[in-house]
């Protein structure tokens, strides 16, 4: 303390010499000292200590303690911080608590308060073109941010030390990599480290070593990586940035990460601690853990806790009928196939794809308020938060550029207006690439920043992704096609359901979504992906090819496959396994047959059920009336709504199924038969495919029997 006081000029020796003298471990640093806080258990120095230009004792506990419990710890007031303590203490009687050296500062920082701070030297900062400007009367720092060759590219603003608005960007101006200019030095060393913060960034130049540093926690963005590549890269994780380095580690599986050891947060703190930092971090890097073991790590945990969550699912006979009863409780009325058809597609997310394979992707049509809405809305509460991303109103290229995570989830659009139009429309085109290929790709052209060229950039965003949408008629035949359309019922015994299930809701309420539901379907993704053999796949192809199947019947035909696989992962506990695949089972089928056989035969025929039901209506109608039958006589006799009789007459017209008499234009049809309706023919029974439930081997040059859907089932039993 001698030395410490002998050093001093004499006016400032009082304050400085009162506090030092209090502390323990007192430590000499480029700022100043630093010592153990008083404020609480400091093993370390986590305290640091400088003067102010009018003599004033700077104070900053960097575990985040406030000035006045470290000032009331020493046994001092906060006056006697100060050169002149009682004239402080008059002109601030009631001055608010404020953390950290901001206290005994001026509004406003300035480079020699931030060096001071940091403990860095002021001319290394402005060398670095830190600099001071003043911004709404106050000084301000200005940290450049600038591209690898050096041109300036946004600008960031730091208003104080602590607080959580001290940050600002210039108007206008995009997030960035802070030191992109030294990226030529850092490659000449090979590997780059990944710091938060312009602090922790210059700590490490000051080093002389190569990082870049990140603007925040939740500042990642994918394109970035491009910057990194050739270089082994580390990332600092702080206390509580798991998210970061999760977001990181989708871009760069090869990332290492170190962890901040106990009392050091970061590279700047190590240094104001007096460490050895080049020595300090040679030993964590020696240290660090490849990032993919984290992930599995913190996986395995929550799986754990997931598959706990989810325990009454699992347990349960048929996780299906829970599924049903859980729909059924949320208030949805009449017909529960639609929404259940809709859970088992979202479930097919989780599948793993192979070449030819697809998920379902879901169309539901209807007519305004028949409830293709509420019919998701119903399904997707019983999803977890990360199974699905809506896109209720935007950009038609929204999910091109936007950076969530689309492998294994459900994307929405509300609507089909909001996806991209035409069938020639290269958006729409990286739409349909995501559906069959699942994988998103787009190749935009940009200017390049360094030369002002354009170059090509290709944005590459994978799958598996199940699209779902809704509208008033079908799309056209590039999307159509990727796509299972679902009818809504709007009969009129329908909507006196959906009436019925409103005035329960209006006086009952409505049940909250099972939790174990949800964690069901959330335990279910950390598992994903799920790779299914359906062993009865060519007895069921060569079944449905047996009919003059339309083109599109082999989409149609993997998605039903899809939809049966989507059972056996709710089932997964109760089925079996051959070379790590689930093994779907004849009762898989079963569930589904019953679901969609009627949607299929208007598949292969081309004639939907209800199709063949208005067609039948007007020849009944024809004989029993006057020969001629209107549009209102066929909705009057199916009871369903004029609108949904008159879509379906229109479609039976264009397919010459039924005629129109009137040739009067604004007159009500008159309707005959025309042309027969082709023989009903679908899906197989279950019951038919009962002893087809294992597989047979392929031996070496043998090929299944000849069908129309060889091509697309034949994987289905190579893999054995």
């Amino acid at each position: 303390m001698n030395q410490i006081r002998d050093s001093l000029p004499a006016e400032l020796a009082s304050p400085i010499q009162k506090v030092l003298g209090r502390l323990h471990n007192v430590q000499r640093s480029q700022a100043g000292w630093t010592a153990r806080c008083p404020s609480h258990e400091d093993a370390l120095n986590s305290l640091s200590i400088g003067i102010g230009d009018d003599g004033r004792v700077l104070l900053k506990c960097f575990a985040g303690c406030l000035v006045q419990p470290i000032v009331r710890a020493l046994g001092l007031k906060v006056k006697d911080l100060f050169v002149d303590g009682d004239r402080h203490e008059r002109d601030h009687p009631e001055a608010p608590p404020v953390t950290g050296v901001t206290a005994l500062q001026p509004p406003g920082l300035s480079v020699k308060a931030l060096a001071q701070a940091k403990q860095l030297p002021e001319g290394f900062l402005r060398e670095l073109g830190i600099s001071e400007v003043r911004r709404n009367g106050a000084p301000t720092i200005r940290i450049p941010y600038h591209g690898p060759a050096g041109e300036l590219r946004s600008v960031r603003f730091r208003r104080s030390l602590d607080g959580p608005q001290r940050f600002a960007w210039r108007t206008g101006d995009k997030v960035a990599l802070y030191g992109l200019d030294r990226l030529k030095a850092i490659r000449k060393k090979g590997w780059v480290l990944l710091v938060e913060g312009e602090s922790d960034s210059w700590t490490a130049w000051h080093y002389d070593l190569p990082a870049l540093g990140l603007p925040g926690k939740a500042t990642w963005r994918s394109c970035w990586r491009e910057h990194l590549e050739g270089l082994q890269v580390f990332l600092w994780q702080e206390p509580s940035a798991e998210d970061l380095t999760l977001r990181v580690s989708a871009d760069m599986p090869d990332l290492r990460v170190i962890p901040a050891p106990a009392e050091i947060k970061d590279l700047s703190e190590a240094h104001l601690q007096g460490r050895d930092v080049i020595k300090l971090l040679d030993e964590l890097k020696a240290h660090s853990v490849p990032v993919k073991q984290l992930r599995r790590q913190r996986e395995d945990h929550r799986v754990a806790d997931l598959r706990t969550a989810a325990g009454p699912v699992l347990g349960a006979e048929d996780p299906l009928d829970l599924v049903r009863r859980a729909i059924r409780a949320q208030g949805y009325g009449g017909d529960l196939g639609p929404a259940v058809i809709t859970y088992l597609a979202a479930t097919s997310r989780l599948l793993k794809m192979r070449a030819g394979s697809m998920p379902v992707h879901l169309l539901l049509v209807g007519p305004p308020s028949a409830g293709k809405s509420y019919t998701m809305k119903v399904v997707l509460r019983l999803m977890p938060p990360e199974g699905y991303q809506e896109i209720e109103a935007g950009s038609p290229r929204v999910l091109i550029y936007d950076d969530a995570d689309l492998r294994h989830r459900v994307v929405i659009f509300g609507e089909a207006d909001s996806l991209p139009a035409g069938e020639d429309n290269p958006a729409a085109s990286a739409i349909r690439n995501l559906l069959q290929e699942h994988e998103l790709k787009y190749k935009v052209t940009v200017r390049a920043p360094e030369t002002g060229d354009y170059q090509v950039r290709e944005v590459l965003r994978p799958g598996p992704t199940v699209l779902f949408t809704t509208a008033v008629r079908r799309l056209g035949p590039q999307l159509d096609t990727r796509l299972f359309t679902l009818e809504v019922p709007d009969g009129l015994g329908q909507v006196r359901q959906a009436l019925a299930t409103q005035a329960t809701i209006e006086t009952q309420g409505v049940k909250d979504p099972d939790p174990t539901l949800v964690a069901f379907q959330a335990y279910l993704q950390a598992c994903a992906p799920f790779d299914v053999v359906v062993p009865f796949a060519f007895n069921l192809s060569n079944a449905i090819g047996q009919a003059a199947a339309a083109p599109r019947i082999t989409r149609d035909y993997t998605r039903l496959l899809s939809l049966i696989k989507a059972v056996t992962v709710l089932r997964h506990h109760k089925r079996g396994t051959v070379n790590g695949r689930l093994v779907a089972e004849i009762e898989d089928y079963a569930a589904v047959y019953d679901l969609v056989r009627d949607m299929y035969e208007g598949t292969v025929t081309g004639v939907s059920g209800a199709l063949r039901e208005v067609v039948l209506a007007v020849e009944g109608l024809q004989h029993a009336g006057d020969g001629t039958v209107s549009v209102t006589d066929v909705a009057l006799h199916l009871g369903i709504t004029k609108m949904a009789a008159s879509r379906r007459v229109k479609a039976a017209l264009t397919n010459g199924w039924l005629v129109n008499d009137e040739s009067r234009r604004g007159y009500p049809f008159k309707l005959k038969v025309g042309e027969p309706l082709p023989e009903r023919t679908g899906l197989p029974a279950p019951g038919t495919l009962t002893a087809c439930n294992g597989v047979t081997p392929l031996t070496d040059g043998q090929r299944p029997p000849s069908s129309p859907l060889v091509a697309t089932v034949l994987e289905e039993v190579e893999l054995f």
